[in-house]
């Protein structure tokens, strides 16, 4: 293994990129002067899009913003390394930072074409506006009718006032006025009715127009919510679903020339065994040996290639082992055939986990190892979505991992040497229907406010660029949703934190 990240990080055999171009030095420095002109335009234009995206935090989907500049910054990285490899040719990491740039765009590509129809359906601030012009319109069309029928009504009274005091000054005069007054109370009666009336269908129709505005208010709510749910599942989902397909690819490709290699070890172990067995009995035979012969035996030093041997059959099988155990891992973890729910093994998925983050459980210059507790129950094999349930192990141990080393790096070296870093992951059965999951860590505490907002999209507290708050709200998702279960977190002062995991043994 340290062989072949030598070789990648090494020029090996190959030339530079200079010798294609005789060394000549104007096509030199042409090709000089346009790559740093380019890879600077390529920088400086993810600076114009993280600016614009603060400045305008509106927009529901500033991701794609974000995704295109890492597109950028990747592209300008590939032109680096043309420079680079000009003096160094370091094809393999120039050419792994290419598949890397195609990986961002590609995928930029596939979230660009599934985003367009959501962001189609979004309404438009024109018809937010419209809708809220016609609400107001409405508003003031019900004053100004309650204030023609206040008027109205005060000038009716006024009126009705007025007649009847000059009926009551000629009641006894006029039998003829008598019948004109009672006409005008009747006349006064039918207009108040109206009026009544008419009130009562404007207040309706204005109850009606209120509850379709609130109706079309909730339901635009309801859309927004929605689409920030298909937001914070899309980018892990395909994340994931891509990362699977790549782990099993590789595993499936590295796994037959291994066990090749593996079961081919054990025979030239043997086979040099019975060579050395034949130099040693030929030694025996023949102590004195033609000059040439001795000559030759003295410039490969054979004492040592018989001592040496051995020693280097067993360091290639021991690492072709390793390889094995590694890949046997990656297989289990990415689990890319398995979307259907099945039985499996729960300990299988968190060993496999623990396997693939071994490198960062490791000892660091400065830093100890992380020790990892492990006390497994016995456990039945439980009805699950394994791929998905191996995402949220580790995203829980990825997120124990940052927090072990965000503290170690706010203490002194010889405080971390001297402190040892623990993750403690326990298994049981809490009753015949349920199996519990424990991962603690000794690192720092999280307050309660933080918890609070745990498990919500988009929510860290991981420095800009280093998380993107997705993976314990979509861990929380698999578990709450799609496997019926509970997923809480409890932390105390100097007690770290502890994520407890409960799912029932069957989904049916």
């Amino acid at each position: 293994m340290q062989e072949m990240w030598k070789t990648f990080f090494t020029s090996g055999p190959f030339i530079p990129h200079g010798h294609c171009y005789l060394w000549h030095t104007p096509l030199v420095w042409l090709h000089l002067t346009s790559d740093s002109i380019i890879a600077l335009a390529y920088f400086s234009i993810p600076i114009t899009l993280v600016y614009f995206i603060s400045k305008r935090e509106d927009l529901p989907f500033n991701w794609i913003f974000a995704l295109f500049g890492a597109f950028i910054v990747a592209c300008g990285i590939t032109h680096i390394f043309e420079l680079w490899t000009l003096w160094h040719p370091n094809y393999w990491l120039s050419g792994t930072m290419k598949a890397i740039t195609a990986l961002i765009s590609f995928a930029t590509a596939i979230l660009l074409v599934d985003l367009m129809p959501q962001a189609l359906a979004l309404p438009s601030p024109a018809q937010l506006e419209s809708a809220n012009r016609l609400l107001e319109a409405e508003i003031v069309d019900r004053q100004l009718a309650e204030a023609a029928l206040k008027i109205a009504k005060e000038e009716l009274e006024i009126r009705v006032e007025e007649r009847t005091a000059e009926l009551k000054t000629q009641a006894q005069h006029l039998a003829l006025a008598n019948r004109l007054l009672e006409a005008e109370i009747v006349d006064r009666q039918l207009a108040e009715a109206a009026l009544k009336k008419a009130k009562e269908e404007l207040e309706i129709r204005v109850q009606e127009r209120t509850a379709e505005l609130k109706s079309q208010t909730q339901q635009l709510e309801q859309a927004l919510s929605e689409l920030k749910q298909a937001q914070s599942k899309l980018i892990p989902s395909e994340k994931m679903s891509s990362l699977g397909q790549l782990v099993a690819g590789v595993a499936h490709e590295i796994n037959n020339p291994i066990n090749f290699i593996y079961a081919n070890v054990t025979h030239a172990r043997e086979y040099a065994d019975s060579l050395l067995e034949l130099v040693n009995i030929y030694q025996k035979q023949y102590p004195n040996p033609l000059p040439t012969l001795k000559e030759k035996l003295q410039s490969v030093d054979l004492d040592f290639i018989i001592y040496d041997l051995p020693k280097i059959l067993i360091s290639m099988k021991n690492g072709a082992e390793r390889i094995l155990g590694i890949v046997k891992s990656l297989r289990v973890f990415s689990r890319h055939d398995e979307a259907d729910m099945k039985l499996a093994d729960v300990h299988e998925g968190i060993d496999s986990t623990l396997m693939i983050l071994q490198s960062r459980l490791n000892a660091k210059p400065g830093l100890a190892n992380i020790q990892v507790i492990k006390q497994y129950g016995n456990l039945p094999r439980i009805e699950c979505y394994p791929g998905q349930l191996n995402q949220v192990f580790m995203n829980i141990l990825a997120n124990a991992i940052d927090a072990l080393e965000e503290d170690s790096h706010s203490e002194s070296i010889a405080a971390n040497e001297a402190d040892s870093r623990l993750i403690k992951i326990s298994t049981q059965l809490s009753d015949s229907e349920l199996v519990e999951i424990r991962i603690s860590n000794n690192g720092p505490e999280i307050i309660e406010s933080v918890k609070n907002q745990l498990f919500n999209p988009f929510f860290t507290t991981k420095p800009v660029g280093k998380g993107t708050g997705l993976g314990l709200s979509i861990g929380y998702q698999i578990i709450t949703i799609r496997h019926k279960g509970e997923l809480q977190c409890i932390s105390a002062p100097g007690k770290g934190a502890e994520f407890i995991i409960q799912i029932p043994i069957s989904l049916q």
